[in-house]
């Protein structure tokens, strides 16, 4: 059955809105929340001082949720709606045009919280490639304690500066909450820190963060359905994959089935555990007591069956490519001239964005993600690359505008050739060349930009040397890429690109 369009569901709500009454009389806030996460965490803030609803219950699948013209309406006759994040519920954007902004207080509850890329979460058939769901950045920030806590506190703020009234008591509430989570954030910390065996084998890839702030590394193994059964060749695969990788525990959803575990264990060899992703609870788990912070202490339990055991590194079942053009490593003969039209465009320096803290999650998310350096060498190392004076730089297909110290130098340039660099870790990169037809261009006579493209096609963004010297001297800065971004971007945005890249 098709989906019901977010348009037409919006005139219905229309009417059902003026049909409604969730108005209440009690004084209370009405506040409408997605899904179970958002609803703990606002109805934790809110307490009694709001009536916090619950959209999507145990049963429906966030990730596929359309919401009916109903609940459009309750959103729409509520105070505040409250999500998590347009990656989750991908048609809330669409919702936000539809509402009263005056009437209805919206609050995304990952605030200017940087999302890691996402990815597919394959739940077909894996010789079929039956359809999955995909988001652009991956978003179960809610499964990491540590970012629990940044989630409670954005709702609170949020919910404060709409409502100073209540700021005291949302306030007092939350710092309760956030007690309990900071005693959750330290359990996992100090059971996870001292881990014999980092990673962890999960069907459902949503503990990326989870992994990263503690140290572990997530491997996803795709198209395993959690209520059915692998085929025979997909067995034989996960067969061979968890006897060379010594893999005692595979993660399911709570919902996996029993068939497919007891599958699994007696041809694979291999035990299932469930760690659960907390998209919701359902009637028997909040009847039995259980909430997020029950839950995530039974998820370190299981966590810790696989930690607390020797083992080696588990490699994921396909390994990614890194040879890739944009990492440096192409044939000479794929290279083709460039002109500057492929720069065309206003653009921003992201040295400021550097300067103000905009970009410490960036440097948080590397230094991670790699091991390789601390936050700390990540932004002086930034800092040394970005650093430059020209905030702003306007291109077109013949010259380029240099906005410096307030004071604007523009030339006409010409296209003088490309060179190919190889650099001290054995890729290379491309730089395309330009020349200053005016005699008074100074610093800025030779232009050279490298945009990790190696053949015609606009930039989104690229990194800038220019001198008066040569363009051979040129070759030789290493060290120091100004940086640039479209100047319709914000900090934000351009920060959440570079973590895309």
């Amino acid at each position: 059955m098709k989906k019901i369009s977010l348009l037409l569901v919006s005139l219905c709500a229309l009417f059902l809105v003026a049909c409604s009454n969730q108005k209440q009389v009690d004084g209370k806030l009405n506040i409408v929340t997605t899904f179970y996460p958002v609803y703990e965490f606002t109805k934790q803030v809110a307490g009694d001082k709001a009536n916090v609803e619950l959209l999507i219950g145990a049963g429906t699948e966030p990730h596929e949720y359309e919401p009916s013209a109903k609940a459009v309406a309750k959103i729409q006759d509520a105070d505040t709606f409250v999500y998590e994040n347009e990656n989750m519920e991908t048609w809330v954007p669409k919702l936000l045009d539809t509402l009263d902004k005056k009437k209805v207080k919206t609050i995304k509850a990952t605030g200017d919280m940087l999302l890691l890329p996402g990815g597919e979460e394959e739940e077909g058939d894996h010789d079929h490639g039956e359809e999955s769901h995909h988001h652009e950045y991956d978003p179960h920030v809610w499964l990491s304690p540590v970012r629990a806590i940044k989630l409670v506190e954005h709702i609170r703020d949020s919910l404060s500066a709409a409502y100073p009234d209540k700021k005291e008591t949302f306030e007092k509430n939350a710092a309760v909450y956030i007690e309990k989570l900071q005693a959750l954030d330290k359990a996992y910390a100090e059971g996870l820190s001292q881990a014999k065996q980092k990673s962890f084998v999960t069907q459902h890839a949503a503990f990326n963060y989870l992994a990263l702030d503690y140290g572990l590394k997530q491997v996803a193994i795709s198209g395993i359905s959690p209520d059915a059964e692998p085929s025979a060749a997909r067995l034989a695969e996960l067969t061979e994959y968890v006897k060379k990788n010594k893999i005692a525990y595979i993660y399911f959803e709570e919902n996996a089935s029993q068939a497919l575990a007891n599958t699994l264990s007696k041809e694979a060899g291999v035990k299932t555990d469930v760690l659960n992703p907390l998209e919701s609870l359902t009637e028997e788990d909040t009847k039995a007591g259980e909430n997020y912070i029950s839950v995530m202490e039974k998820n370190l339990k299981a966590l810790k069956q696989t930690t607390d055991q020797e083992g080696p590194a588990i490699e994921p079942e396909k390994a990614e490519d890194t040879k890739t053009v944009q990492n440096g490593y192409f044939e000479d003969t794929a290279v083709k001239d460039r002109t500057l039209s492929d720069y065309a465009g206003n653009w921003q320096s992201v040295y400021p964005f550097l300067e103000d803290g905009t970009f410490d999650q960036v440097f948080d998310y590397k230094a991670k993600l790699t091991g390789k350096m601390t936050q700390a060498e990540y932004k002086a190392y930034y800092t040394k690359g970005y650093q430059t004076d020209v905030t702003k730089i306007n291109i077109t297909d013949n010259t380029m505008e240099f906005v410096q110290g307030g004071q604007i130098k523009k030339y006409t340039y010409k296209y003088v050739g490309k060179k190919i660099l190889t650099y001290k870790k054995g890729n290379r990169g491309v730089r395309f060349l330009f020349e200053a037809t005016d005699a008074d261009a100074g610093q800025f006579k030779y232009v050279q930009f490298s945009d990790h493209n190696i053949a015609p096609v606009k930039a989104e963004h690229f990194h800038i040397f220019f001198g008066g010297t040569s363009q051979e001297a040129l070759f030789e800065e290493m060290d120091n890429w100004p940086t640039y971004y479209p100047d319709n971007l914000s900090g934000q945005e351009i920060a959440q690109e570079m973590l895309a890249h």
